[in-house]
């Protein structure tokens, strides 16, 4: 590194390139090649660059390889406004942009209160990767799980469980994630819970088509509950689903059954999924 009067902390230099892998990792959540985006790759990049926004703060990067030095190399800025305020280059001695690195040289820097700007971006940052790791370790255990019960106490047992949730329904899991804790509460007598965890799922991905058909189901056995099930319709563990445990009054569940459907309807890219819908809906008004 050449001679300067000021140069970065070795920390300021690690909140950079922490911020850089995070942003990489995300960066394509959009278009990853899958048939559908990556919701909580998504999720996790909106946050981090509205944080960035508020800030003011852009923080860069791209690959380079030189033309004799066939190494590639990763240059960093940190932007604030339209002022460069940090500008490195490190050599990626495995190609990777998260790999071990060597910092080669410090082109640009000037002291500034960008740097505590940058470092509340770190700090979500590293916020939301714990966030993505307790998720992960989350669907592990779910996947384990041998009762409804512990489903219950699993979810009960996370120090941020609207927080964990909310991811939940935004993984690729995120279909068996929710119909496993849905159908956990319900089985172990939690039905407004149950309820909640639906409307978490549809508040996190909206245009499920799904999603609305199984909370328009839920809301028809509670009324099925309360006035008799059609004699070809086994209501399993649905039984439990009652106006009583939802303290709710029959024309508000027929209300929202109404609702959940026809957006059903709305939404279905698969044909048996607003054939449901439309058949439900003729139940309801009969």
């Amino acid at each position: 590194m050449g001679r300067l009067r000021d140069r970065p902390t070795d920390e300021l230099i690690e909140r950079v390139r922490f911020i850089v892998t995070f942003r990489a990792q995300y960066a394509s959540s959009k278009c990853d090649g899958l048939s559908e985006p990556n919701l909580l790759g998504l999720y996790l990049y909106t946050r981090l660059m509205t944080v960035l926004q508020e800030r003011d703060l852009s923080v860069l990067f791209r690959k380079s390889r030189g033309l004799f030095n066939k190494r590639e190399k990763l240059h960093h800025r940190v932007m604030e406004g339209k002022t460069l305020r940090l500008e490195f280059v490190d050599h990626l001695t495995i190609g990777a942009i998260d790999g071990p690195r060597e910092l080669i040289s410090v082109r640009k820097y000037s002291k500034g209160g960008w740097q505590d700007a940058l470092k509340e971006a770190y700090d979500e940052c590293l916020s939301l990767t714990m966030q993505a790791d307790k998720v992960a370790v989350f669907e592990d255990a779910l996947a384990n799980t041998q009762s409804p019960e512990e489903v219950v106490a699993l979810l009960e047992g996370c120090e941020d469980k609207e927080g964990i949730l909310k991811m939940l329904c935004l993984t690729p899991k995120r279909r068996s994630n929710v119909f496993t804790l849905y159908m956990s509460h319900i089985m172990a007598e939690r039905v407004a819970d149950a309820r909640m965890i639906i409307e978490a799922a549809i508040e996190a991905t909206p245009d499920d088509a799904r999603l609305h058909l199984v909370l328009g189901n839920f809301y028809w056995a509670a009324l099925c509950n309360a006035r008799g099930w059609p004699p070809s319709k086994d209501p399993g563990p649905l039984h439990l689903v009652t106006l009583e445990a939802l303290d709710m009054p029959y024309e508000k569940a027929r209300s929202l059954a109404r609702t959940h459907y026809l957006e059903a309807m709305r939404l279905a890219t698969h044909h048996e999924i607003e054939e449901e819908a439309s058949t439900q809906l003729s139940a309801l008004r009969s």
